[in-house]
């Protein structure tokens, strides 16, 4: 049975799962992409847990259970805002690791893709994974129209259904609208086009980079990323850019952490 923390990092949600029945052998910190919160990773998380790599699921300000933001601020809030979030968490919860213990992995989905590259410029992570991410600027823009500056982003339910999922039920899909947070225009404007630029040269860590055979949301192709930050690509039939709420996804867990298997020993 796993065992559920909820640590409050500066006002930021992080819940971790962990089974106490299986020897631990790392840590991986997961961030959402936009809208998103912690949940995102919710049927992931025991996968992990259950493989010896105890997930700490985060939401960024203004998602899930995380400090809420003024409207001017969040208005203005860019990916390296939540890159600094991220940072702050991992200085926190991993101030003084272990000898024993290697740093977390970081994972990041789509937005959150884009988030962990930049942190892992400068921090060393043991590991990057990026789902479905939205890649470096050096890609190019992925959409030419920006949203307006004035007010936060929500997407309508047919739309999400389209760019997000190839298997979801209706009654799933009632669920996650209801869990979604409107996003900072600035954020997505930055995401798409292709103002946030990564150096390659600075990721000093294995890079897996899985993502669906097509994916219909605004990010660029899963194997021109990984071929630009040398990472190992993984397509997932059948599934969409949100993989990780979809049954056809659930696999992908599994080859994520039987790969991170192939990083360390046993035993640890």
């Amino acid at each position: 049975m796993l065992e559920w923390t909820d640590h409050d990092v500066d006002g930021l949600l992080v819940r971790e799962a962990r089974d106490p029945t299986v020897t631990e052998r790392g840590r991986v910190l997961m961030v959402p992409g936009a809208m998103h919160g912690w949940w995102a990773y919710e049927r992931w998380m025991p996968v992990f847990a259950e493989a010896g790599w105890t997930p700490l699921a985060m939401s960024l300000s203004n998602h899930t259970g995380s400090r809420s933001l003024p409207d001017a601020e969040f208005l203005a809030y860019t990916p390296g805002d939540y890159a600094a979030e991220v940072r702050t968490v991992l200085l926190t919860l991993f101030p003084d690791l272990d000898p024993d213990l290697r740093p977390p992995v970081l994972l990041g989905h789509s937005m959150g893709g884009l988030v962990t590259q930049l942190v892992a410029e400068a921090y060393v992570p043991y590991a990057l994974v990026l789902v479905s991410t939205v890649g470096p600027g050096q890609l190019g823009p992925t959409r030419v129209e920006g949203f307006p500056a004035d007010r936060p982003v929500a997407y309508g339910r047919e739309e999400i259904q389209e760019m997000w999922f190839r298997h979801i039920s209706e009654e799933d899909l009632d669920h996650l609208m209801g869990r979604l947070t409107p996003e900072s225009p600035a954020v997505l404007n930055r995401l798409r086009n292709g103002t946030v630029t990564i150096d390659p040269s600075t990721i000093r860590c294995p890079v897996l980079a899985v993502g669906p055979e097509n994916d219909r949301a605004p990010v660029h192709d899963i194997r021109t990323v990984a071929k630009l930050l040398g990472a190992t690509p993984v397509l997932v039939p059948n599934t969409g850019h949100d993989m990780m709420l979809e049954l056809p996804g659930l696999p992908a867990a599994s080859t994520i952490t039987a790969w991170l298997n192939t990083l360390t020993p046993a035993g640890i």
